[in-house]
């Protein structure tokens, strides 16, 4: 049977395997399979992440809202170009539905939770309110590390660049994302800084090594 400290180290070791596998994958010839097998990859992390909160089903009813939140937004910025400007989803995150995958909801939902909950856990001396502000400032950074190496992770594409309607649409949402998880997310999860430094070396990575 294994112990609390076991399964967290396990979940750990875990999420760095899928990251690392598809890191290097991106650089060789099987690249095309990888980004088949994306969706796949942020499931799981995502289920790790959710395994490891404690909120229960309020916790699960409050990351549905935030995942339609995130997804219904996406469909909007596709079809009209508001609030991020205009840009199109490619075939990296699978299956989509009026153009816009359904697997970014779940993006949305995985890093609005871990990162609210670092927050959290790191600065609970600060009011709600600052708390959420905190962490979207983080999203957006996050967002900024993604943006240029998106499109060759076959992701989504802007025309042009990500400019600054963006990153402050970003923080918006990211913010009232915050508001809605409320403190059903303020409790500390094992996962929510393993989760957050994954993502983040995996696609600064390609800053540093490019894509094949």
């Amino acid at each position: 049977m294994w112990t609390e400290k076991q399964k967290t180290r396990g979940a750990i070791g875990l999420l760095i395997l899928l990251h690392l596998v598809g890191f290097v994958g991106w650089h060789t010839t099987y690249a095309p399979m990888i980004s088949l097998l994306t969706p796949i990859h942020l499931l799981i992390s995502f289920w790790l992440l959710l395994a490891f909160a404690s909120g229960g089903q309020e916790l699960k009813m409050r990351l549905l809202m935030v995942y339609l939140l995130g997804l219904g937004v996406e469909i909007l910025g596709v079809s009209t170009g508001y609030p991020f400007g205009r840009y199109v989803y490619l075939e990296g995150l699978g299956p989509s539905i009026l153009e816009t995958p359904w697997m970014i909801g779940v993006n949305w939902a995985m890093l609005s939770l871990a990162i609210g909950q670092w927050v959290f856990h790191y600065l609970p001396e600060l009011l709600p309110w600052q708390r959420n502000t905190v962490t979207a400032l983080l999203m957006v950074l996050v967002d900024f590390i993604i943006e240029p190496v998106a499109p060759s992770l076959r992701l989504w594409l802007f025309a042009g660049t990500a400019g600054w309607m963006n990153y402050v649409s970003w923080f918006v949402l990211s913010w009232v994302m915050q508001c809605i998880l409320g403190r059903s997310k303020d409790q500390h999860n094992p996962l929510a800084l393993p989760m957050i430094l994954c993502q983040v070396i995996f696609f600064a990575g390609f800053h540093l090594w490019p894509a094949a």
